[in-house]
């Protein structure tokens, strides 16, 4: 009968078991790498958010302003509702009027059920025509770059309404878009009376996946 030297089964148990040991540790250094890699992305994703809600702000504040700004400039008090919503209107379908002074030629709309508007104009699209050179062309809401929204200038503006592809920045996907909606000019309620407008802004982080769409109510009185 062959007899096993002493110790040989004690150091392959040990063995074993170191090679569990490491095994283990092994696995717990990957599960930990992970969990930091997640916790970054979590950290990076919450601050692109961040910056887009604080630029969707901005840009809506800046439509408030222009508001009150058109609202004067434009003497909208005046004017009867088919020079408001009428084919040559002041406030179209498609948020755009070639007719309008210069400054208000885009991202002026006419609320659902005026001036041949179907839709809440944010939920409405523009079919652009790709810039000369190029062969793309396609559908996008009016909200997008190509659209036909008016730029809040977080950074220097690029020249996108007959975009096939958007012009990104250095610190986000592009500038906020925000669109002005005449929703009714004669408007009363217990704040008072006057012509009340429905801003809508859209804002974007450095992701073109970060986006937040914020909207307000501004009685003009």
């Amino acid at each position: 009968m062959r007899l096993s030297p002493p110790g040989r089964h004690q150091r392959g148990h040990t063995l074993t078991v170191a090679l569990m040991l490491l095994m283990l540790v092994s696995m717990a250094v990957v599960g930990s790498a992970r969990l930091m890699l997640d916790e970054q992305r979590i950290g990076a994703n919450q601050t692109d958010r961040h910056l887009a809600f604080e630029l969707a702000e901005l840009a809506l504040r800046q439509g408030e302003a222009e508001a009150e700004q058109l609202d004067a400039e434009l003497e909208v008090a005046g004017r009867s509702e088919d020079a408001l919503w009428g084919r040559n209107g002041l406030f179209t379908a498609g948020c755009a009027n070639a007719g309008n002074p210069e400054r208000w030629r885009q991202g002026l709309c006419a609320p659902p059920g005026r001036g041949g508007q179907q839709t809440m104009p944010w939920l409405g699209v523009r079919t652009y025509v790709a810039s000369e050179g190029a062969v793309r062309s396609g559908t996008v809401s009016l909200l997008h770059p190509c659209g036909q929204a008016r730029e809040f200038a977080y950074e220097t503006p690029r020249a996108q309404n007959r975009c096939a592809a958007v012009v990104s920045g250095s610190r986000v996907w592009a500038n906020p878009r925000y669109l002005i909606e005449l929703v009714d000019p004669a408007h009363s309620d217990a704040r008072g009376s006057g012509r009340l407008y429905r801003i809508t802004a859209r804002a974007w982080g450095k992701s073109a996946n970060t986006v937040v769409t914020l909207q307000s109510f501004y009685l003009v009185p």
